[in-house]
């Protein structure tokens, strides 16, 4: 079975420890945002451009993050409904229900940064496991019940038995700082998308319960974010609807009124579910109904510059995914817009190749770590959940105004000239010129990173494997441009 170009190289690589004994290549603390990744050179711009909505944009990206929740597609959606409906019972003032509507979608968006720990304390796919998490209560009882359901069973058992005892031992405090990472990390990433502090502060304390019991600060009452505490209780609300039903979830919300939730959120809910609140939801066209929920004063646009900074936040949720990506979405679109401007191809393509080479492995946020950051070969099963995810690519991008030829380059990024590559098995023919940029910066920025299976690679080595690949697999022209770029 074929794996990544350099995938045979096997080497060390930096390491550090993780709880269960398991390493990896960086640690949480590593992170550099796209923005300072990119901080050297302003992207190329498409003058006269109309502003396109940023709901929308929000809307259809929030999807992968349902995806790395281990959440029905449309959970952030349907939490940014209900969230709205909520806000108007309580009577929140339009800017309130502006930054409720934005943080709905981005609630999530600190997600991917502690998937990669999470997947090896426990030694499971982190997003089945995260899916199994959302239910269950905080009790010590209920906590041990869930990590004793969901060992790997195919561990041997004094295996299994040390896991149990280290996860015993250290999860209180690994779960509070894993906590605190995704939450700080969302704030960051919402504030670097161009929103503000009442946006990031509603997702720094989404985890907050009202009786002093959430994490990762242990915030209680009215030091809570008040946004974050109708938010929580909304995201609770559509997760239990989602895997229990109505009764059961409206049943959940009454008994964790006044300990995880804020009794008067709880109160609106409820008074909206006899008002038909939940048969909204369930009602056809959501997303449109959902999209025209947006404050009448509130309405925002993105111009190219937002464009730039959302997909750039975006980018960044996807590196954080595995600790052997860095910045490795930024680094394809730079290098990416230098071929295209190299190759002379016109502005508005190169923006395009730019924002296809910060997208284009979205998708991996559908793929568990156990695949992402497995340091041996991947089994045929295991490798054909990471052809899948070029097709999570199309799907999540195509539905954004003026993302269509964006979503069919990052969606090609592992086709070959020959026909044999993935998802779709495209063609010479059927490659554009983006398409096959995408697919040189793509490869010869892995080749130049660590990676599970080997240790970066030098320039000049990395460079000569990607000429070898020319003709069948990579455009000679374009590989012709990256030794001119590099």
């Amino acid at each position: 079975m074929a794996l990544p170009l350099g995938a045979e190289d096997r080497s060390a690589v930096p390491q550090i420890r993780y709880l269960d004994g398991s390493t990896a290549a960086t640690p949480l603390g590593a992170w550099r945002s796209g923005a300072e990744v990119a901080a050297a050179a302003r992207p190329l711009q498409v003058a006269g451009r109309e502003p396109i909505p940023t709901a929308g944009i929000l809307a259809a990206l929030s999807i992968a993050l349902d995806l790395t929740e281990g959440q029905l597609p449309g959970h952030a959606l349907r939490t940014c409904f209900i969230a709205s409906r909520v806000a108007d019972i309580l009577g929140l003032p339009r800017v309130d229900r502006s930054a409720l509507f934005f943080a709905a979608f981005l609630k999530d968006a600190g997600c991917s940064t502690n998937a990669a720990a999470v997947s090896r304390i426990f030694g499971v796919d982190d997003i089945e496991l995260k899916r199994n998490q959302a239910t269950i209560g905080r009790s010590t009882l209920a906590y041990a019940a869930f990590t004793i359901r969901n060992l790997p069973s195919a561990e041997p058992i004094p295996v299994r038995l040390r896991r149990l005892i280290r996860i015993g031992l250290e999860g209180p405090r690994e779960r509070r700082l894993l906590e605190q990472a995704r939450c700080e990390r969302g704030a960051d990433i919402a504030r670097n998308a161009g929103f503000g502090s009442d946006v990031s502060t509603a997702i720094l304390d989404l985890h907050e319960h009202w009786d002093g019991g959430g994490e990762p600060r242990g915030l209680k009452g009215s030091a809570i974010d008040p946004l974050a505490r109708v938010l929580t209780a909304c995201a609770g609300l559509d997760v239990f609807l989602s895997t229990h039903g109505r009764e059961p979830a409206l049943r959940v919300l009454r008994e964790r009124r006044g300990s995880w939730y804020e009794p008067q959120v709880v109160n609106a809910i409820v008074l909206g579910a006899e008002r038909g609140l939940l048969d909204e939801l369930a009602a056809p066209g959501l997303s449109a109904r959902t999209l025209a929920l947006e404050p009448d004063d509130g309405q925002r646009s993105s111009d190219e510059d937002d464009i730039d900074r959302i997909a750039s936040a975006f980018a960044d949720i996807v590196d954080a995914k595995s600790p052997f990506t860095g910045s490795h979405s930024q680094r394809v679109a730079a290098l990416a817009e230098s071929l295209a401007t190299r190759l002379g191809v016109p502005v508005a393509d190169a923006v395009d190749v730019r924002r296809a080479g910060l997208l284009h492995d979205i998708g991996k946020l559908g793929v568990p770590n156990t695949i992402l950051d497995k340091p041996g070969a991947l089994t045929e099963a295991e490798f054909e959940q990471i052809r899948r995810h070029p097709e999570l690519t199309r799907r999540i991008l195509a539905p954004i105004t003026r993302f269509d030829r964006v979503a069919e380059l990052g969606a090609s990024h592992h086709e070959r000239l020959d026909g044999l590559g993935y998802f779709r098995g495209l063609t010479a023919p059927e490659l554009s010129t983006g398409a096959r940029i995408v697919a040189v910066a793509d490869v010869f920025e892995a080749l130049t990173a660590d990676r599970p299976y080997r240790s970066a690679m030098p320039r000049e080595r990395a460079l000569a494997i990607v000429v070898e690949e020319t003709g069948d697999h990579l455009a000679a022209d374009v590989v012709s441009a990256l030794r001119d770029v590099v």
